[in-house]
């Protein structure tokens, strides 16, 4: 080795509220001075290791060993996704060397339910990323045109989905899907059991129906 270079890790892919650990090694021929070693995102400095010693900012850990920064950043989120840059000043160089952080498919939780009055049925997904969608099925028909879905997107960079549905009658299950476009895969399947039969009003006019049959038969009789 000629010159002084730094090692990192080209990529590093988190998941969701996971702790992840960037870890950028000095590699030298000959001992050298450090005069400023740093991990900095966006123009902001996340470690510093410099005469006095080292300093870790709000939100982050730092480890300084043997000529290697490492920074620790504990529960990822889509928010922590980007280009971190590890700097180095010595006596010998000044160089600097790019990790970047990708976030994986995640979804925290999720709801699913039939309303009392079985109008409609309801899937919630929260924590998702990236941006999805709800695709309902009735058996093996796509019936994702009947239903109304609405996404918002929260401060760490992850999104809310409710999306409802008219039921029809029936006993077949719906399927309650989470679509995945940029990766064109679902995330997430659920099943809603649920039967609707004759609604009030179909019921009342069979019952007047029936009364209005029996009256006929006792004045015939």
């Amino acid at each position: 080795m000629s010159k002084v270079e730094l090692r990192t890790s080209t990529e590093v892919k988190a998941q969701c509220d996971q702790n992840v650990s960037l870890q950028c090694d000095i590699m030298s021929p000959s001992p050298l001075k450090i005069i400023l070693f740093s991990w900095v995102r966006k123009g902001k400095q996340l470690c510093v290791v410099n005469a006095t010693g080292v300093f870790s900012f709000p939100g982050v850990r730092c480890d300084n060993t043997n000529n290697t920064l490492t920074l620790n950043l504990t529960r990822v989120m889509p928010s922590s996704q980007g280009n971190y840059t590890c700097k180095l000043r010595s006596n010998l160089t000044i160089t600097a060397a790019n990790t970047t952080v990708t976030m994986q498919e995640c979804l925290r939780t999720s709801e699913h339910k039939v309303f009392q009055n079985e109008s409609q049925v309801e899937c919630q997904l929260f924590g998702v990323y990236p941006e999805g969608t709800v695709h309902w099925f009735l058996g093996s028909e796509n019936i994702t045109e009947s239903a109304s879905t609405k996404s918002q997107l929260d401060e760490e960079g992850l999104f809310d989905i409710r999306s409802t549905l008219p039921t029809q009658a029936g006993t077949e299950p719906y399927n309650c899907s989470l679509w995945i476009p940029s990766s064109g895969t679902y995330s997430s399947h659920k099943q809603l059991h649920y039967s609707r039969g004759l609604s009030s009003g179909t019921k009342t006019r069979s019952r007047l129906l029936l009364f209005f049959i029996l009256v006929g038969l006792i004045i015939i009789i």
